[in-house]
């Protein structure tokens, strides 16, 4: 045995088994773990503050029903996606980072067009476009793209909203992955 040898075994039987190889002690992992936690159902709710802010804001007739939904969307972990009439993102919900790879900060400005790659079915984004252009809610199933490229499958319902005086003034966009497998 050389002395680096018997080095590491003196330094291996003085140290707790927590302190080697950067293990943690069992309470402090718990902890972590906690205060993770804590930390996403915080941003969790600031999330859904800041829709009921922006509900507010634009004064959206939304029913109890829609408002739930959308609210049930948000914790779910599905994507919502706002873009004024001109189909501009004005926000997204975190989980669009999750899902496409594309922070919110990226795509403010831009239509949600820079998801569709040429596999994209134009025939249904076609008709999607007439039914929003007559305020009418779409349901979806298309493939888009994440920032990498990488293709999947999702499920989007999109519903014009309306503010307390009846005028449309945006769209709402819900979507959700489809794990399936994709040729």
């Amino acid at each position: 045995m050389n002395v680096s040898d018997s080095y590491i075994e003196l330094l291996n039987r003085t140290l707790r088994p927590s302190q080697q190889e950067g293990c943690r002690p069992f309470p402090v992992a718990c902890l972590e773990i906690t205060l993770l936690e804590e930390a996403q159902r915080r941003a969790r709710d600031r999330e859904k503050e800041l829709f009921e802010r922006l509900c507010r804001i634009f004064d959206w007739k939304l029913t109890r029903q829609q408002r739930r939904y959308y609210l049930k969307s948000l914790t779910g972990g599905q994507t919502l996606v706002l873009t004024d009439l001109s189909k501009c993102i004005l926000w997204t919900s975190r989980n669009f980072l999750t899902l496409t790879g594309y922070t919110s900060a990226e795509v403010l400005g831009k239509t949600p067009g820079l998801l569709e790659g040429d596999d994209t079915n134009q025939q249904t984004m076609r008709k999607a476009s007439e039914q929003l252009n007559q305020a009418k809610s779409v349901g979806l199933t298309m493939r888009n793209h994440r920032k990498n490229g990488e293709p999947y499958m999702c499920r989007i319902a999109i519903d014009p909203l309306r503010n307390s005086q009846g005028e449309m003034t945006h769209f709402l966009a819900v979507e959700q992955e489809i794990k399936e497998r994709l040729n």
